[in-house]
């Protein structure tokens, strides 16, 4: 029987695929001329066209490369480039870290271009909203369990308190009765992480200074989402979320307990 974590992380591997976010690789016939294939890349507004050889793609060759070099032969494509167009959003985003842009299969083809200003796609962005929620709410649940009865107040400066205690009594007035932790702001639950030794344990951080600088990322780049942002500067977040899907899913199930995962050292 599987269950609503399994349910979840199935949801975060198939619900968006690599076709989601994969736009259509233009192509020239082999020995097409520079021109010709500048004009192909400036006409397509892109830096990466394939290459036909007898109807099929068989190489490649960029912009980058009719530009700063005497040799002007194209590329084979290398499977360490390639993804299938079912794959999910975390391969795909490993992929991107490694290379700026991957080559999409389509019955056993290639026929799609992934580069990482797709990231922008709405498949992206709703992908990555929810695994910061699911982020959000795993340090939330944390903190209530270490510190019931809302002890975790005694880290957080009176000012932030007023402001979650303010945010209460609005939500309140809308019919709804949420806990003062729900009313924190990320960056609050993040401080409290940061400065519980306990808890901050859990983690992969080393330091207080390391928790706070991840979480102002990802706060930064749940803020980029809500309000349709460029998401290009939070590049290194999105591809620590990826990395560690798995684990923000699923959670540390090994160690018994919910991590606020670090980027890979």
């Amino acid at each position: 029987m599987v269950d609503d974590s399994d349910k979840t992380l199935n949801l975060f591997l198939r619900g968006f695929a690599a076709r989601d976010l994969a736009t259509p690789l233009p192509s020239c016939d082999e020995g097409a001329s520079v021109d010709t294939l500048r004009a192909v890349m400036t006409e397509q507004r892109i830096d990466v066209v394939g290459m036909r050889q007898r109807g099929g793609l068989t190489c490649w060759i960029s912009r980058e490369k009719l530009d700063g070099s005497p040799d002007v032969s194209p590329q084979r494509f290398d499977p360490a480039m390639q993804v299938s167009d079912g794959a999910a959003l975390n391969e795909v985003i490993e992929r991107l870290s490694r290379h700026p842009f991957v080559f999409v299969r389509s019955f056993g083809q290639i026929a799609g271009l992934i580069r990482r200003d797709d990231l922008d796609r709405p498949a992206m962005r709703m992908w990555l909203f929810g695994l910061v929620t699911i982020m959000e709410r795993r340090v939330t649940r944390a903190i209530g369990e270490r510190f019931p009865d809302e002890t975790w107040a005694a880290l957080l400066s009176a000012g932030r308190l007023e402001k979650a205690r303010t945010l209460r009594e609005e939500r309140r007035r809308r019919h709804q009765n949420p806990d003062l932790l729900d009313c924190l702001q990320f960056a609050d639950k993040g401080d409290i992480i940061a400065r519980d030794e306990q808890l901050r344990q859990f983690t992969r951080f080393r330091s207080r200074r390391e928790v706070e600088s991840f979480v102002k990322g990802l706060q930064d780049l749940r803020n980029n989402l809500a309000h349709s942002q460029d998401l290009t500067a939070n590049w290194d977040v999105v591809v620590d979320l990826a990395t560690n899907l798995h684990r923000i899913v699923l959670g540390p199930e090994a160690e018994a307990a919910d991590k606020l995962e670090a980027p890979p050292r």
